[in-house]
């Protein structure tokens, strides 16, 4: 948490002081974030395969004095950027390195969560393009913070997050512990504050019976496509016990090959989700009970797997997010904020937040003439997330995350108050 002789000293410090740092950096430094999305955009990369994208944003951190780790715990396309500061070392030019390298300084350590991976067919209908420009461009303007404040600055390229989730990954080896503040924005159609999202668990469900002639000897067989049935009836059965939170949704990956052969396999996915990962376990105990009945009643055996990493619940810190918001204001940018809001979406953020106090502000693309309004996922949205209007959205949350981290690295009360929410909120 930092050197509490040191936080005294800049105690009364205002972040206003430093917004003309914080701008002036900012625009100069524009040119080559936006050029960082638009790359991202038009070479859209699936999770674990972003190599152009995660090589360009080291490349340019490594330009402005940061230590860059690539394949950070062991993930080929993560990557670990570091920037340590020391108060009263400045940097005159935007390029400056005079704080890379350096001791481990005193002071908060901060970090901004970079994403790049890209939809299939759509491309960044997600808008990780933005993601990455946001992170690493509010990282470089922090980075002349530290300089003068001490503290550090990370920022952390974490790939996959539509697929495997690497902050799972990262997480269970403990790898946001040692942060009092992690940020970052998704795109959306509008600005809003901080997403809470669902925890989900991703389940392979496999069915094993008998083949046989569906005609000449059916009692010959045991059908595990009857098996199948049988277990997603019971699930929809279920679903009028459940929490008005739970989400339960499948298909059939495999139900047969042919009509007149007893099917001897079948399989399905599932996502489960709920907003307490608590809640999802218990659904996971009554859902594999079902696909165990649905077995016996049919004379098969079931199976069940892990599909992809279990993402927890996201639990947004909300006087961090208050805290960015508020500085968003200074900059002329509105952002509604009516407290805790729990969007029917997960992200592998919510083990993050379990780690550390996290926030993931909205950071809105815009309408154009007439338009109706747009959600992730969609042609629409890959086609926002390289617009004009959406890059200069950008660059306002590039400094109102810089100014953000002003506020972190002078105000000690600050990081009081973010850390006692976050242990009284990871306890529910």
């Amino acid at each position: 948490m930092g050197d509490s002789k040191n936080r005294n000293v800049y105690k009364d410090t205002a972040a206003d002081d430093f917004r003309t740092l914080i701008e002036e950096t900012a625009e100069a430094l524009a040119p080559e974030l936006k050029k960082l999305a638009l790359d991202i955009h038009d070479n859209p990369e699936l999770g674990n395969q972003e190599f152009k994208a995660c090589g360009w944003q080291a490349d340019l951190l490594r330009k402005y004095g940061f230590e860059v780790e690539v394949g950070f715990e062991g993930i080929p396309t993560a990557y670990k950027a570091v920037y340590r500061g020391g108060a009263g070392s400045q940097n005159d030019a935007v390029g400056g390195q005079s704080g890379a390298g350096g001791s481990a300084a005193c002071g908060p350590k901060l970090a901004m969560l970079a994403e790049y991976d890209a939809l299939p067919d759509l491309g960044h209908g997600c808008g990780h393009n933005l993601i990455a420009m946001i992170s690493v461009g509010a990282g470089l303007v922090i980075r002349r913070l530290v300089d003068q404040l001490g503290g550090e600055i990370h920022v952390i390229g974490t790939p996959a997050e539509e697929t495997a989730g690497a902050k799972v990954e990262m997480a269970r080896k403990g790898a946001f512990q040692e942060y009092d503040a992690v940020m970052m924005a998704h795109p959306m159609d509008e600005n809003f504050t901080s997403m809470d999202t669902l925890a989900m668990y991703a389940r392979t469900f496999e069915f094993f019976g008998k083949t046989a002639h569906a005609a000449a000897a059916p009692h010959e067989g045991c059908n595990a496509l009857d098996a199948m049935i049988n277990f997603f009836n019971l699930v929809n059965a279920l679903r009028q016990q459940t929490k008005p939170d739970a989400r339960i949704h499948g298909i059939i990956t495999n139900g047969g090959t042919a009509a007149n052969v007893i099917p001897d396999y079948t399989s399905a996915l599932f996502y489960i989700r709920a907003e307490k990962v608590a809640y999802v376990e218990e659904l996971l105990k009554k859902i594999t009970a079902c696909a165990e009945a649905a077995a016996l009643g049919t004379g098969t055996t079931v199976k069940i797997s892990k599909a992809e990493e279990d993402f927890k619940d996201t639990c947004s810190n909300l006087y961090l997010a208050n805290l960015a918001c508020s500085q968003m204001e200074k900059l002329g940018v509105s952002i509604p904020n009516p407290g805790r809001t729990v969007i029917s979406g997960s992200s592998d953020l919510g083990d993050v937040s379990y780690q550390c106090p996290a926030i993931q502000l909205c950071c809105g693309m815009g309408l154009d003439d007439g338009e109706a309004k747009y959600g992730p996922h969609t042609i629409e949205f890959t086609r926002h997330a390289c617009s004009e209007k959406a890059l200069e959205n950008a660059m306002h949350f590039v400094k109102g995350f810089a100014m953000t981290a002003a506020e972190l690295l002078t105000n000690p009360d600050h990081l009081a108050a973010i850390r006692k929410e976050f242990e009284a909120i990871r306890q529910i």
